[in-house]
Parts: C-alpha cells; sequence; structure tokens
C-alpha cells in the first residue's frame, strides 16, 4: 500500500504526522510532497500523484485541514479511500481571510495568497450528495478543541452523509492524536500496516 500525505495550508510535506506514518506503513511507502501554494497547482500535482499511483497498487490519501478538503476530492474523483484529519469543510470560505501576504511557517516561504487561489477552492468544495457516494472510502479524524475549525459543525456534516468520524476530546488544530488513529486505522478493511 502507498501513502499520500496531504499537508495543510501553509505547511509543508514533513513533521511528525509524516513521521508516524512512515513508521506505521514504512518509510518507503509513504510520499509526502511539500505542496505549492497555489491551490491549482497543488491540485494539479496531486491528480498527477494520484493517476499514475492508484492503479500499481493500493492506495490511501491522509490529508490534514486543507489537506482534508484535498483528500475528499481526490477521493471522490479517483475512487481511492482516503484518512481526513481536522478538514475544512469549506474550505472557499474558511480561506478567504487569509488572502494577502503570507508566510509558511514551516519552510519560511514568503508569497501573496490571492482572490484567484481562493476561488479555485470552489472547483474541490463537493455537495454533501456527491461526498455520500464515496462515504465508505472516507474515515475522518478530528480533535474536539480545534481552535481553527468548529470540529463539532465538522462531525455533524459528515454525521448527516453516514461518513465515518471519530473525534477525540482534547486536541487542536495540529491534532494530537496520531497513535490513537492509526490504532484505530488497524480495524478498517483494505488499510495495511507495516508497524
Amino acid at each position: 500500500m502507498k501513502v499520500i500525505y496531504i499537508h495543510g495550508f501553509n505547511s509543508a510535506g514533513y513533521g511528525d504526522k509524516v513521521n508516524r506514518l512512515k513508521e506505521f506503513f514504512g518509510a518507503r511507502n509513504v510520499i509526502a510532497p511539500t505542496l505549492p501554494y497555489d491551490t491549482r497547482e497543488a491540485i494539479y500535482q496531486l491528480e498527477f500523484l494520484v493517476s499514475n499511483l492508484k492503479n500499481a497498487e493500493p492506495l490511501l490519501l491522509v490529508g490534514t485541514s486543507l489537506g482534508g478538503a484535498y483528500t475528499i476530492y481526490l477521493s471522490y474523483k479517483f475512487d481511492v479511500q482516503g484518512v481526513v484529519i481536522n478538514p475544512t469543510i469549506k474550505p472557499y470560505e474558511d480561506l478567504k481571510s487569509q488572502i494577502g501576504k503570507q508566510v509558511n511557517y514551516k519552510t519560511g516561504e514568503e508569497y501573496t495568497f490571492t482572490e484567484e487561489h481562493v476561488e479555485f477552492l470552489k472547483n474541490i468544495q463537493l455537495p454533501k450528495e456527491e461526498i455520500a457516494k464515496i462515504k465508505d472510502k472516507l474515515y475522518i479524524y478530528l480533535d474536539e478543541e480545534d481552535e481553527l475549525l468548529d470540529s463539532k459543525e465538522t462531525k455533524k456534516f459528515f454525521d448527516e452523509i453516514g461518513v465515518y468520524v471519530k473525534m477525540y476530546p482534547g486536541g487542536d488544530h495540529r491534532f494530537r492524536h496520531m497513535n490513537e488513529l492509526l490504532e484505530d486505522l488497524k480495524t478498517k478493511k483494505g488499510v495495511r500496516y507495516y508497524g
């Protein structure tokens, strides 16, 4: 099984979550690109990766925050499993407030996030009826005390569709329950681990 880790806004393809995924699935099985801030370019890169890997062997997408929204879209488009951590369910709305000068907190890259970047997110924001078509391929994990996104609203959104949701008490937007998530994944059909 190959795993593509999809990081969130102003983050990068390395860190604690990626390290835990490598321990769990085997380092050579985890691909964790640092994506461009340009939302269109990020999706193009991810679509290229997924389309080239999905037929070679089982593929699992793991995305956090904005990467969670990307994961839902890609799971839908390519019919692959997705693990979604503290996702934005309204990327177009949630990231409007970020328009302007930005500094990536991991890489230090300075850039300007534009209306065009936000506008593109409308293309990946799937309605509930479409997400419902892949409800058996998604696993949603939330930290209840997420300070950036409303975890209770997110849980309600996915509960109404019938998607698997697990919310852990405490935590924050960075997600503090990766070990518990990985233990839970061991019970999921089609997810192979190497730990």
